[in-house]
Parts: structure tokens; C-alpha cells; sequence
């Protein structure tokens, strides 16, 4: 078993460092990096950027090898002795309400019984369609608004056509998202039922879908271009990775998983996070007028690797740390957006450039870019891991304190 978790953990640490390895082949090759050719080489240059690298790499390494310890902790050690079909059948008893895993509990202990791998694999796909569409539903609702998203889908066409081209691709992206998420979601609604997200989290995740989609068709209304019409603002690539990540963080925060949701301490402080991270946003921007680019670095040192830390020492287990890390990631991402391109018309109109770093002014354009693919790679890329560590710090701290009240009962005459 120890050899089996060693391997894992090895396979682990291979994949992300031979992840950001290709990243950093990637960025040399497509996107060479800018250099005095009288001061500097490309070599020099390239060297540098691998040893920044090295420090999300490290970090990263870190952060699964402590996520990859927890989960064989908690059920590495029993789906390690399972095949495909078993695997297939636990992934999806794990998306079931708590009300039905016994149902989960029961179909894994009859798969044991079952042999031949063709029959296990249909047994175990039968179990997961029932898992994950639960029957009872009503056929006429589900199909009742598979509709409406169709009919939806065909509008946004005509209308993006008809008055907002160059928005098309992330209209559509978004829409088609949105209307599949809510079918899912009455397909599964009568017995899996549905846990209210609380006013505080349901309101920053609309406020922050709302405010991002208003300005997102600003901005490809009034700056479909910049850098004197030579570059398009939202390309088509950038437009998918932002439909994307707004139907996500809108389907978290209005429907989250019950494991997920059950959390307080866990959830209070991610919302508590996402608060600061967005009002520091705009402290350095407005009165400072300071670029994001250094702010995004520091926040994740200053907010999330402390607060996931918090939130593991009140919860008492390392996964409040990461549901709390989480949810600042969720919440905090549509908000930092929007308040990216709101700061981003300000700064174009005092000639200030991009808030980012200053640069230009090139067009408020190059602000809509900017705003999705740094905020991306800083949640991502940089704040996910530090949260990691700050989880494992703070459960690390809260068995520290409970094994040293335990020693005192016991020693206590």
C-alpha cells in the first residue's frame, strides 16, 4: 500500500512539473520574450524567466503532493483496490445527496459481487446513469426548457448578428452554457434535490455574472479594437475562456454541491476573502493608481494563504482551508473582472494606459484581454496552491492544539 501511495505521489509530482514545463516551451517558442540585444542575450533572458518559473512550479509540486496525502488519507487507500468499472461507479455515488448514499453504498457492495469485467462495466454504467439522472423527474419539464435554451441559443445568433458581431462567440458560449447547466439541473432536481446558497454568496456571484456580462458587451460595443484597430479585443479564444468561467462560477454559486455548501467556516471566510480581494482591487487602483499586476501577486500572499488558514484552524480539518480557498475563487473571479473593466475606462480616459502595468495608452480594448487571462492565471496559476498550503498550515495547527489538550486530560490526575 505504501509502494502504491509512493508511486502516486511520484506520478504526481511528474505531471505538474511536466506541466509547466510545457508551459514554459510555450510561452519561449510562440511568445518570444522581449530583450536588449545590446545588453542581454535571448539565452540570458530565457534562463531568467525559467528560474521565475521554478517558483509556481515548486509551489505547485507542494500543493498536490499535500492534496494527493489528504485524499489517500480519506479514500485513497480503499479506491486504490479498485478497477475502471468500480472507479466509475464511485465517481458517480459521490455526487449523490446525502439522503441517497446508502443507495451508493449498497450498489458498490452489490459490484463486488458481479463478475466478468463486461458485466461489471455495465452494471457500473447503469448504477452511474441512475446516480447522476435519478428517475421520478418530470420528462415535460426537463424537455420544456431544453427548448427555452434552444430557443435561446437561436436568439442570442440573430441578435449578436443583427447588432453585436464581434460579441457572437461569447454570447453563444454563454448561453448555450447556461441553458445545458439548467436542463442538467431540472433533470436532477426532484430527488436530488437543492440546498439554497444563503443571500450573502448567491448575491456576489449575480452582482459579479451581471456586472462582467454589462460591461463585457460595453466594451465590445464602444471597443471592439484597440491598438489603433489592429487588434481585436475579445478573440474568439479569450471570448470561450470567458463564457466558461462566468457559467461556472454562476452555477457554483447558485447551485453548489451539498459537501460543498455544508461548510460554514469554510464558506463564511471564502466569502469573507472574495470581499477583500475585490475591495483591494479597487483601493489600488482609484486612490494609489497603482497597476493590478503586482496587487494580484501580493493578495494571494496577504488574503487566501492566511484566510484558508484560518478557516482550517476554526473548521478543524484541512478541507474547510480548501473549500474556503475555493470559494474566494469562485466569488471573487467574476467581481476582480468586472472591476478590471470598470477601472479600465477610467484609466483610458487619463491617458494612465492599461491597469495592468501602465502600458499604452494603446485603447480601453486592450483592458478586456487583460482582465480575463491575468485574473485566470493569478486565481488559478497562484492563489489555488497558496490556499492549499494555507489549509494544510491551519489543520496542521488545529491537531497540533487538539493533541496537546488531549495530552493534558490524560496527564491531568
Amino acid at each position: 500500500m505504501n509502494r502504491t501511495r509512493r508511486r502516486l505521489q511520484i506520478v504526481t509530482a511528474g505531471v505538474v512539473v511536466a506541466a509547466w514545463a510545457a508551459l514554459y516551451v510555450a510561452v519561449i517558442t510562440h511568445a518570444p520574450l522581449s530583450y536588449d540585444p545590446t545588453t542581454e542575450s535571448a539565452a540570458k533572458v530565457n534562463r531568467e524567466f525559467a528560474l521565475v518559473l521554478a517558483v509556481p512550479t515548486a509551489l505547485w509540486v507542494t500543493a498536490a503532493l499535500l492534496l494527493v496525502n489528504h485524499w489517500w488519507r480519506q479514500a485513497g487507500r480503499r479506491l486504490s483496490e479498485l478497477d475502471g468499472s468500480g472507479w466509475l461507479l464511485a465517481a458517480a455515488t459521490a455526487t449523490l445527496p446525502a439522503d441517497r448514499r446508502d443507495w451508493g453504498a449498497a450498489m458498490m457492495a452489490e459490484l463486488t459481487q458481479v463478475q466478468g469485467p463486461a458485466a461489471r462495466w455495465r452494471f457500473a454504467a447503469g448504477c452511474a446513469r441512475a446516480a447522476l439522472f435519478p428517475p421520478g423527474g418530470s420528462r415535460a419539464a426537463v424537455v420544456a426548457t431544453g427548448a427555452l435554451a434552444v430557443a435561446a441559443l437561436a436568439a442570442t445568433a440573430l441578435g449578436t448578428g443583427a447588432v453585436l458581431p464581434a460579441g457572437r462567440v461569447f454570447a453563444l458560449t454563454f448561453v448555450g452554457l447556461v441553458g445545458g447547466l439548467a436542463t442538467l439541473t431540472v433533470a436532477r432536481s426532484r430527488r436530488a434535490g437543492w440546498t439554497a446558497p444563503g443571500p450573502a454568496m448567491a448575491g456576489l456571484a449575480l452582482a459579479g455574472v451581471a456586472a462582467c456580462l454589462a460591461l463585457t458587451i460595453y466594451y465590445l460595443a464602444e471597443h471592439p479594437t484597440y491598438n489603433h484597430g489592429l487588434t481585436v479585443s475579445l478573440p474568439p479564444l479569450t471570448a470561450v475562456v470567458l463564457a466558461v468561467t462566468l457559467a461556472g462560477c454562476l452555477g457554483l454559486a447558485l447551485r453548489p454541491p451539498r459537501w460543498l455548501l455544508a461548510d460554514r467556516p469554510g464558506r463564511w471566510l471564502g466569502i469573507a476573502m472574495a470581499v477583500v480581494l475585490v475591495g483591494g482591487s479597487l483601493l489600488v487602483t482609484l486612490p494609489f493608481q497603482l497597476g493590478l499586476m503586482g496587487y494580484l501577486l501580493a493578495a494571494a500572499l496577504l488574503v487566501v494563504l492566511p484566510g484558508s488558514a484560518v478557516a482550517a484552524a476554526v473548521g478543524r480539518t484541512f478541507r474547510s482551508g480548501l473549500w474556503a480557498c475555493a470559494w474566494a475563487v469562485v466569488l471573487s473571479t467574476p467581481l476582480l473582472i468586472a472591476t478590471w473593466l470598470v477601472e479600465g475606462l477610467h484609466w483610458d480616459q487619463a491617458g494612465w494606459g492599461a491597469v495592468l502595468d501602465g502600458e499604452g495608452p494603446l485603447g480601453a480594448g486592450l483592458n478586456l484581454g487583460d482582465a480575463v487571462w491575468w485574473n485566470l492565471a493569478h486565481l488559478v496559476l497562484w492563489t489555488l496552491p497558496l490556499g492549499v498550503l494555507g489549509a494544510a498550515a491551519g489543520s496542521w495547527l488545529a491537531h497540533h492544539r487538539r493533541s496537546r489538550q488531549q495530552a493534558g486530560l490524560v496527564s491531568a490526575p
